[in-house]
């Protein structure tokens, strides 16, 4: 009993070893054939990228060839419109050769005559010239007087505009000291001090004339008016001037544009400096804004 049961497990431990076998040989059949398959398509890609390679070289070989024979046709077409070119100026020099030594003669006869006339002519026009700008310069002096306008204020009859729509930071104060908040100190204030955003239009508050326009350090850009009878205009913290000086400007008009504020004013922010002098002397402006 023994002996027999030996010998079963022989056999069945001889089987399992053959059918393990078996399965690795499967497994190793089973690789090749995956390795194939994928070295196959591998050469099939790079082959089929070859193909598109070397069309892509007969294209851009053919495309040069193309290139090259237009080329040279236009080169052909250039000799041949430079020859005919050739051949016509030799033509054209000829003819003005024999047209130049037909009319010597001719011109000859008539050379002084021609030479006088055209100096004639030429004095007679340099006159006219001159008669014409002397004629133009008086036209427009005339007109320069006509176009200057009478400049009068009233501050009974007429009214200033408000040169820039903001609120007063600092109001006009020559009896007493105001403090200024950027200087940290009270003093006079001879002017408005009105609020206005950077690059804002500052408009003329009264028909008049530009007498001065002046940098200073305390109001930067200053434009000085002349509106008549005394009264003068003084506009602060400006830029991109419109103007020049001795220009007439309407009230309305633009003068400049606001400006950054100057270290006076640094706290303030951006604003107008507007001042009203009469006869050199500052007055209140706010009676007379509307």
């Amino acid at each position: 009993m023994t002996v027999k049961r030996k010998k079963k497990s022989t056999f069945m431990g001889g089987k399992s070893v053959t059918v393990a076998f078996s399965l690795c040989l499967l497994a190793v059949v089973a690789m090749i054939g995956m390795y194939t398959v994928g070295k196959s398509d591998q050469k099939q890609k790079e082959l089929e990228q070859q193909v598109a390679e070397a069309e892509q070289k007969q294209a851009e070989e053919k495309e040069k060839q193309e290139e090259a024979r237009k080329a040279q046709e236009q080169e052909l077409e250039r000799e041949q419109e430079q020859r005919q070119e050739a051949a016509s100026a030799s033509a054209q020099r000829q003819k003005e050769t024999e047209e130049k030594e037909e009319g010597k003669e001719t011109h000859a006869a008539y050379g002084a005559e021609l030479e006088s006339d055209f100096q004639v002519e030429q004095a007679e026009i340099a006159e006219n010239i001159v008669i014409d700008e002397i004629e133009e310069a008086s036209i427009m002096d005339a007109d320069a007087v006509i176009d200057e306008p009478t400049l009068s204020f009233s501050p009974d009859m007429d009214k200033l505009m408000w040169p820039i729509a903001g609120n007063v930071i600092l109001d006009y104060s020559m009896d007493k000291s105001v403090y200024f908040s950027t200087l940290n100190q009270y003093k006079y204030n001879p002017a408005v001090i009105i609020q206005g955003s950077q690059d804002a239009s500052v408009m003329c508050a009264a028909q008049g004339k530009v007498t001065s326009i002046d940098t200073l350090d305390e109001t930067g850009t200053t434009v000085t008016m002349d509106i008549g009878d005394g009264y003068e205009l003084i506009y602060g913290q400006l830029k991109e001037l419109m103007v020049k000086e001795g220009d007439y400007l309407k009230a309305g008009e633009t003068i400049g544009y606001v400006s950054e504020p100057t270290k006076y004013y640094a706290q303030e922010g951006c604003n107008v400096y507007f001042e009203v002098r009469k006869d050199g002397v500052s007055v209140d402006p706010m009676p007379l804004l509307q």
